[in-house]
């Protein structure tokens, strides 16, 4: 898979990671699979507009788990994919994981970054407004409000925290009005976004690409980053990272943040040392048995929390 190629290209201190590059390893996240899953059998509802008069991708889907095993509880997840890709559909393989254990599963759709009219921003305020939605229509959707966690992977896991930051802290320049989530739950998680245009890793080109034209502006990089406001959120956090992932330091930064306020969190920092057990493994390939620990204790969270 050519995401497996990023931490090679980024390890790689003579050459700059290019536009070319990214596009290469981000067009794997976008590739999606029509390979049945058994998530498909659960019932659910699929491509649920959240914006009046929105774009096609200003959806969510919605899956209930077996009413023998349901357990009342919503996850709420927000695909990555470097902030230009991802389709919520892939992670369709990850929700089985969940629906599986009585857990009901929500995956959102957000407008992606085109460098130009779309950004960050714009594709926070589409998760905020799709968070909302969901408080709002937790009744007739017949799920329960009060037990409503929020996860996200990679670029996922920045829009996640910064959206939990924002329901404590309604100041962020974007944050839902309405949701509040029981917990947060962030695997391989972007959290110094406002660092990613002040490192030597990536060209102009493939800043410009996806982040957008300003990320010249630290100002607002840093409006954006969920590092900026971690003091802002309060409620249970946990965090999932391991030996491969290219962005592990995100993680740590994070960890160590959390701790310098005194914050509890429940870390796991995976150790193996096989190649497929990287980045976002627990979501792209759930089966393995490394992913199998991250996601039981992801459920155990959500069950003490």
């Amino acid at each position: 898979m050519a995401l497996s190629l990023l931490p090679l290209l980024l390890g790689c201190t003579s050459v700059k990671v290019s536009k070319p590059m990214l596009k290469m390893i981000v067009d794997a996240t976008i590739k999606l699979s029509e390979a049945p899953v058994y998530a498909d059998s659960c019932r659910h509802t699929i491509g649920l507009p959240y914006a009046e008069n929105g774009s096609g991708r200003q959806v969510l889907d919605v899956y209930y788990a077996p009413e023998s095993v349901r357990r009342d509880i919503v996850l709420i997840d927000i695909h990555g994919g470097f902030y230009v890709g991802g389709d919520r559909r892939n992670n369709r393989v990850f929700a089985s994981a969940f629906l599986r254990e009585g857990i009901d599963v929500v995956l959102l759709e957000y407008r992606l970054n085109d460098g130009k009219d779309i950004d960050v921003e714009t594709e926070l305020g589409d998760c905020a407004a799709a968070l909302d939605y969901l408080t709002d229509h937790t009744g007739e959707l017949g799920l329960n409000r009060d037990a409503m966690f929020l996860t996200g992977d990679s670029a996922g896991g920045h829009f996640a925290l910064y959206l939990a930051e924002g329901a404590e802290d309604r100041s962020l320049p974007v944050h839902p009005e309405r949701f509040v989530p029981r917990g947060v739950l962030l695997n391989c998680p972007a959290y110094d976004y406002e660092a990613f245009a002040i490192t030597n890793g990536f060209t102009r080109s493939a800043l410009e690409w996806f982040i957008g034209p300003r990320y010249r502006d630290t100002a607002w990089m840093a409006s954006m980053s969920p590092r900026t406001r971690i003091g802002s959120y309060t409620g249970p956090l946990f965090v999932s990272t391991c030996k491969n992932d290219f962005i592990r330091g995100e993680s740590l930064k994070l960890i160590s943040d959390c701790e310098a306020l005194g914050r509890e969190v429940e870390f796991i920092d995976i150790h193996a040392s096989e190649r497929k057990v990287g980045h976002v493994h627990n979501v792209t390939d759930p089966a393995l048995p490394e992913s199998r620990e991250v996601n039981d204790r992801m459920i155990a969270f959500m069950n003490n929390n």
